[in-house]
């Protein structure tokens, strides 16, 4: 049972990982621990373009998928650069996430920072909906701007085709936006 896993597990990676993006340079680690159910992996990395035809790689320390889900894949230590048309890039940290490798969609969870230029975002959670078009930041928001200012929220959702920032907070209270002079 646990070989034909095995096998099962290696002709699927072979097939996403190789003929797919034959640039990923570090070996991928498949541990078999008693759930045969799950695969687990180490040292992991995603690259590939999202639907603005922006390039990203997303690393993880330590990923999982379940034999029946082999496209939603649980990761540890996320690590997410996306190299944007302008030449900039946007590095977005979570200590945990979620990767879908159809849709492309992926969310940040725990501790995520994510930095552009010289501005700095807090949160709790970061959802990027490759699918829909939208970043959704939610929770104990926070937005660090050198030479604008900050900000605190609940959510900001941020719509990638029509370049719309909205803010909100939860019972009715007010964004804190405090601006430099």
């Amino acid at each position: 049972m646990q070989l034909t896993i095995f096998l099962v597990a290696t002709t699927l990676l072979y097939n996403t990982y190789y003929v797919k993006n034959k640039n990923t340079e570090e070996p991928i680690e498949v541990e078999i621990e008693s759930d045969s159910n799950t695969n687990n992996f180490t040292n992991i990395e995603y690259s590939g373009f999202d639907l603005n035809g922006n390039r990203y790689v997303l690393n993880a320390g330590k990923a999982n998928f379940k034999t029946e889900t082999p496209e939603n894949i649980n990761m540890k230590d996320v690590v997410a650069n996306f190299y944007l048309e302008d030449g900039t890039i946007l590095k977005v940290e979570g200590d945990e996430g979620f990767y879908n490798n159809i849709t492309l969609d992926i969310e940040f969870r725990e501790n995520v920072k994510a930095t552009y230029l010289t501005n700095t975002l807090l949160s709790d959670q970061i959802n990027y909906s490759n699918s829909d078009g939208k970043l959704l930041v939610t929770g104990n928001v926070r937005g660090e701007s050198i030479e604008k200012g900050e900000f605190f929220a609940d959510n900001v959702e941020y719509d990638l085709i029509n370049k719309t920032l909205d803010f909100s907070m939860f019972n009715n209270k007010q964004v804190n936006v405090k601006f430099k002079n």
